[in-house]
């Protein structure tokens, strides 16, 4: 549902939406062959595991392939008892944010709580209100899908003052430094690959530098790149950074433009910009797309007369993307498995409410194109069994 906006609070965020716009814009900025972070103003840290080159692009993408995810960690942590959470999704018109909402609401029924899910409808400006609803509904937890700390600050810190556990899905903390570096207001969030949430960045880096490495890989590091972003989205600068640093070490492909837009100007505004800088750099033979929702409502239709021309590397890999490797639109997609995720988050607020630290995930990725990983149809199925390892570890298996 959708609430009546709150009076003291749309200047502010749009002041923040504002500076935001004016920092990335909703124009295209073309990158030179020494640019690193692709407008993304977050600098790169290429210290988690990650080497330059074609030859270390060669063997990332084969370990890729494989699935970097490990099992679940199933130490016993028995579910916190009598527990009312909301998950507020940031719109569920996109499956981006859909796919982890609906999960953390199936994984907060099966550990046994009472779970609501909130729409804030792709409106920025709705975040406060779901906030504020939530409050007043009594919630013990908040999960906020998307909802980076940042564009709803002030809610968010009524809400912890009100002892209210917040865990977030692909969101960034306030003191995060692509941020404001302001206080920390979440609790501490899903453990990804037994790294502390101060180090969230360099997990997104490492996905996007992956993307990069498959691209390198795949054009025998001769790509000539038109990087599409959604800087409004922290998770999103930290991935383009990743994949722009590792371009511009690879030795020889090159990202020629980047393009940075808003959730504002999916469909036919972005497929027109698009194609208007395909125009203006013809020596573009790849695009990556920064997720799902983009690649099916604007980079399909910009390429609509143009399949096979440019290689593309999408977002998630959810089954659309899927469906457009199959038929040729798309190239490749780097799955990271967002059920997962969203059962995750659910798991990391179980032990906030035990006052324990919140163990690994294993949640990694698996690189996916038409010769590797690609089911027949539907979507990609990750071979860990996490629903069944995390019932098991908070004791509500059914027998």
């Amino acid at each position: 549902m959708q609430a009546v906006p709150r009076l003291r609070r749309p200047i502010k965020i749009l002041v923040v939406l504002g500076v935001a716009a004016a920092l990335v814009g909703a124009c295209t900025t073309s990158s030179s062959p020494g640019s690193t972070s692709g407008g993304s103003g977050v600098s790169t840290n290429n210290t988690f595991g990650r080497a330059y080159g074609y030859a270390a692009a060669i063997a990332a993408t084969n370990k890729a392939f494989k699935n970097t995810s490990t099992s679940v960690n199933t130490t016993s942590r028995p579910a916190a008892k009598n527990k009312t959470i909301v998950v507020i999704s940031s719109g569920q018109a996109s499956i981006s944010s859909m796919v982890p909402s609906d999960a953390a609401v199936a994984a907060a029924q099966a550990i046994g709580w009472k779970v609501t899910l909130l729409d804030a409808m792709l409106n920025p400006a709705n975040y406060g209100n779901l906030i504020d609803q939530a409050i007043s509904m009594g919630a013990n937890g908040i999960i906020l899908d998307a909802i980076d700390c940042n564009a709803a600050e002030q809610p968010i810190k009524e809400a912890k003052a009100a002892g209210i556990v917040i865990v977030g899905i692909y969101d960034y903390d306030c003191n995060d430094p692509a941020e404001n570096a302001g206080p920390a207001l979440f609790s501490p969030g899903i453990n990804f690959q037994n790294l502390p949430a101060k180090d969230l960045g360099a997990f997104a880096e490492s996905y996007g530098r992956d993307q990069a490495n498959y691209v390198i890989s795949k054009s025998q590091n001769k790509a000539k790149i038109l990087l599409l972003n959604d800087p409004e989205f922290t998770v999103l600068k930290y991935t383009a950074a990743g994949f722009a640093d590792q371009v511009k070490h690879s030795g020889g492909s090159q990202v020629v433009a980047t393009l940075n837009f808003t959730e504002a100007d999916l469909g036919p505004k972005l497929t027109q910009e698009i194609q208007a800088e395909l125009l203006k750099y013809p020596t573009v033979n790849w695009i990556k797309s920064p997720y799902t929702y983009a690649t099916t409502l604007s980079v399909e239709a910009a390429l609509a007369n143009q399949v096979g021309k440019y290689k593309v590397m999408g977002g998630e890999g959810y089954q659309p993307e899927l469906d457009l490797i199959r038929n040729g639109t798309i190239t490749a997609v780097n799955y990271i498995d967002s059920n997962w995720v969203g059962w995750a988050a659910v798991d990391a607020m179980n032990s906030d409410f035990d006052h324990t630290a919140p163990v690994p995930s294993g949640i990694g990725w698996t690189l996916i194109d038409s010769a590797h990983n690609l089911p027949a149809s539907g979507s990609y199925v990750d071979p860990v069994n996490f629903k069944a390892a995390y019932e098991k570890a908070w004791g509500v298996a059914s027998s």
